[in-house]
């Protein structure tokens, strides 16, 4: 291995918290934004942004040209233009609201004692910051709650770009988006199917009530309540990284809920991840996957895990789906 291979690979596997950081500051100013209409000097990007010193914001760019966020010129040095990574972080990208969230100040100090989650086989996380679970941290920091929703706006519209032409709601009345958040996902949805006379969008009332932009829709109906408790009736239910956030137990009584209020021959659309085998996996699975364990004490799963787990729910899968995004439908048996 060559000299400057070796030192890569210590940059790859030691420095992902300097990234992270870093990442941060990009999202915080949207700095992908400036670029957008043309390559700019960064001075100009330092004074948008109000950085005191400009030598820091080009150390800042510059850090981004190797890991191909950003172009540096070749004949003017100081003058940045956008890639296609930086494009889909901007406002006419999928994955500014997605970035921006995962690079907060609250994920990184639940990474900070992620080596004693580890060690101690119980999740360390939200503890360590003098609270007894993820959501009471939602409830008391606003500016998070408003990152979540837009982070959750993020996922939806991501999917929504692969979703459409692979799932059929076409049979169904009722649709009810289960943890929906915002609504945005089921809203969008019903645009696609004009056959669903009733769409719920369903969650808590803290979340349901903070959504800062909740869809409107003249077939959506913003709905709140407990998922462990009952969820409306409908003969379709959507769970978009919902089970994921819950260990298998919760996830049973979850779908026992829905089973309760589920019309005959009713189907739920889960959309979340499935975990290929190890030829097969993706960073951001397993990354999530880690996420999950230092936020909920909860799993990614792969595909013959979500078998056992709605077996023992008494559901089976009526159809499987790998790819962008990874979707199961499943029914009563």
């Amino acid at each position: 291995m060559e000299y400057t291979e070796s030192l890569e690979l210590v940059d790859r596997f030691a420095n992902g918290h300097i990234l992270s950081r870093m990442f941060h500051v990009v999202m915080k100013y949207s700095i992908c934004d400036l670029l957008e209409d043309g390559p700019k000097h960064y001075s100009e990007i330092s004074k948008s942004i109000g950085f005191k010193d400009d030598s820091y914001c080009y150390r800042l760019m510059r850090y981004f040209v190797p890991r191909k966020l950003f172009n540096e010129s070749e004949t003017e040095v100081g003058v940045f233009s956008k890639t296609p990574y930086s494009t889909e972080f901007s406002m006419n990208g999928s994955l500014k609201k997605l970035g921006k969230f995962h690079c907060n100040n609250y994920h990184y100090k639940l990474a900070e004692v992620l080596p004693l989650t580890l060690e101690e086989g119980k999740n360390q996380g939200p503890s360590s910051l003098g609270l007894s679970n993820y959501w009471e941290y939602f409830e008391k920091n606003v500016p998070y709650k408003d990152e979540f929703n837009d982070g959750m706006i993020g996922y939806s519209t991501h999917i929504l770009k692969f979703l459409k032409n692979k799932i059929d709601l076409s049979s169904f009345q009722t649709v009810v988006d289960i943890g929906g958040s915002h609504g945005f996902l089921i809203g969008s949805l019903l645009d696609s199917f004009p056959n669903v006379v009733n769409g719920i969008n369903f969650d808590t009332e803290i979340v349901i009530n903070s959504s800062n932009e909740k869809y409107q829709h003249p077939r959506l109906k913003h709905v709140s309540g407990d998922f462990f408790k009952s969820v409306p009736e409908a003969d379709c239910y959507l769970l978009k990284l919902i089970l994921h956030c819950w260990p298998d137990k919760e996830c049973c009584e979850i779908l026992k809920t829905i089973s309760k209020s589920m019309k005959p021959n009713g189907k739920i659309i889960i959309l979340d991840i499935v975990l290929n085998n190890n030829t097969k996996y993706f960073n951001f699975d397993t990354y999530l996957d880690i996420l999950m364990i230092e936020t909920f004490d909860s799993k990614e799963r792969s595909l013959s895990e979500w078998i056992k787990l709605f077996e023992i729910c008494g559901f089976k899968i009526d159809k499987y789906e790998s790819g962008s995004p990874n979707f199961l439908i499943i029914s009563k048996e």
